[in-house]
């Protein structure tokens, strides 16, 4: 994997708010190339600390006073704000950070003064991302004083995050700093290093907006540095994602395999695909991994579905077609037959959803006696009927345990809702019980099941087995 020679600007935000933290932080910060100072989040403005904390590094500073109305903390009125505005640029940051309503007169004299102190001209909208974001550079481009020009607006969506994401593409020869605020485009705070976005902003121990991403993840996990224009996007597909940790594993597996590949996580959900897909063809994106609840509903974008399961948990693009495949269903089985071969074995397979779906029909593939069964009856009997084996509403599980049987494995979504629907009292030692779900780790299932006996197989080996099968 090749190096960035014109990766946007490490940015680590210093947030204090008193000198030892914020020296700390400093510290902390080593793979920044600068840091950003946030003058509102400090005790005071305190020259003599604030030129400390300057003399604490050789990395470029930034310095940021924001108030209230803009998403900072100051809250002096705005004839106090010139006044330390004034005193703070005496200190010759390398950058200063002020918002587009600052008066022009302000910045002339600034600027006068301290020719060398490049000013970032910010618009931050907290509230949506509006449409006319080129309008909006147009604007900001009309300060003759401005090096950089920052947009940063509300991301309500991954779609709004797209918008921002092709809004940096068309805008490459600018000096552009723009970011989707919010969870949901975070994202695009990784990948824009592919369109030179010119400076990316990380946290160092605790976020100041939701959606920034650690200096330690973008560094280590998302290897932002090596991100450049050749680089391809693969991504995880669902809602909500905030917990799957594939990007860690994945972008591991890239650095292995020495491959110019970034894999980040989108939040999207079924009545947004739509959009998304419109979206994508302008993107280097490769390949995605799909996840609830849109392991069903995505099969209508793909081209050809490779599965023949009625879900899929992984798309390939190649040649402009979007390949449909599933690995679920393989890996689950052979996570049970490290123990047990299931041929012959009564299987009791708990819901009837995407997931259920890839592993029933491995099941019934590798010769098991499967049982479905699902709070939705007609959706287990649809199942059974295609693979020709039993189903059951899942109020009766009770009674299908007490007749016997020689593995569970719950593909509900009942563990991440931190409860169990296995009676306890029918769970039986020697028995296998597996629960799909990778975080949490132990589930009340697969705890009850210990307790009984069971031999137990975590989600997290299924998590693994699937992922390895997606990108090779």
């Amino acid at each position: 994997m090749k190096g960035n020679q014109n990766s946007g600007m490490l940015t680590a935000i210093i947030t204090g708010p008193d000198l030892f933290s914020a020296k700390r932080q400093i510290k902390n910060a080593k793979q920044a190339e600068a840091i950003e100072i946030r003058l509102d989040y400090l005790d005071s403005i305190d020259l003599e600390k604030i030129k400390k904390l300057q003399n604490y590094t050789d990395k470029k500073i930034i310095f940021s006073l924001r108030n209230k109305e803009h998403g900072g903390k100051y809250l002096q009125h705005d004839k106090k704000k010139y006044f330390d505005l004034t005193r703070l640029f005496s200190l010759k940051p390398d950058f200063f950070d002020l918002e587009h309503d600052t008066s022009l007169e302000f910045m002339e004299k600034m600027k006068n003064l301290y020719p060398d102190i490049k000013i970032i001209f910010s618009y931050h909208n907290f509230n949506y991302t509006p449409d006319n974001l080129d309008e909006i550079l147009q604007k900001l481009k009309k300060n003759p004083h401005a090096t950089f020009y920052k947009i940063a607006t509300y991301a309500k969506s991954s779609i709004d995050a797209l918008k921002i994401l092709e809004f940096i593409k068309n805008n490459q020869n600018e000096n552009l700093i723009a970011i989707p605020m919010g969870e949901n485009g975070s994202f695009v705070r990784v990948v824009s290093n592919i369109y030179n976005n010119k400076i990316t902003y990380v946290y160092v121990d605790k976020k100041n907006a939701l959606g920034q991403i650690s200096i330690d993840d973008m560094t280590n996990v998302y290897s932002i540095k090596n991100i450049n224009s050749n680089t391809d996007i693969f991504a995880l597909l669902g809602y909500p994602t905030g917990q799957s940790f594939s990007h860690v594993f994945h972008n591991s597996e890239f650095l292995k395999q020495e491959k110019d590949a970034v894999y980040v996580k989108i939040n999207l959900q079924g009545h947004e695909l739509p959009i998304f897909f419109s979206f994508v063809k302008k993107f280097p994106f490769k390949g995605f991994s799909v996840t609830m609840p849109l392991k069903e509903k995505i099969l209508s974008f793909i081209t050809e579905d490779l599965a023949n399961v009625d879900s899929i948990n992984t798309i390939i693009i190649k040649d402009e077609k979007l390949l449909g495949y599933n690995t679920d269903g393989v890996a689950a089985l052979d996570a049970i037959e490290r123990k047990m071969k299931v041929k012959d074995k009564k299987v009791l397979l708990l819901g009837a959803g995407g997931v259920a779906k890839a592993i029933a029909h491995e099941a019934i593939k590798r010769k098991a006696n499967l049982i479905v069964l699902n709070r939705n009856q007609t959706k287990a009997f649809d199942l059974a009927s295609k693979l020709q084996c039993r189903a059951y509403s899942l109020d009766k599980i009770s009674e299908v345990m007490r007749e016997g049987y020689d593995v569970i494995i719950n593909a509900t979504s009942s563990s991440r809702e931190n409860i169990s629907i296995v009676p306890f009292e029918r769970l039986v030692p020697g028995t296998i019980v597996m629960d799909v779900v990778a975080t949490p780790v132990e589930t009340v299932l697969l705890k009850n099941a210990q307790d009984k006996g069971c031999l137990v197989i975590y989600g997290m080996e299924m998590f693994i087995n699937q992922a390895k099968r997606q990108f090779v």
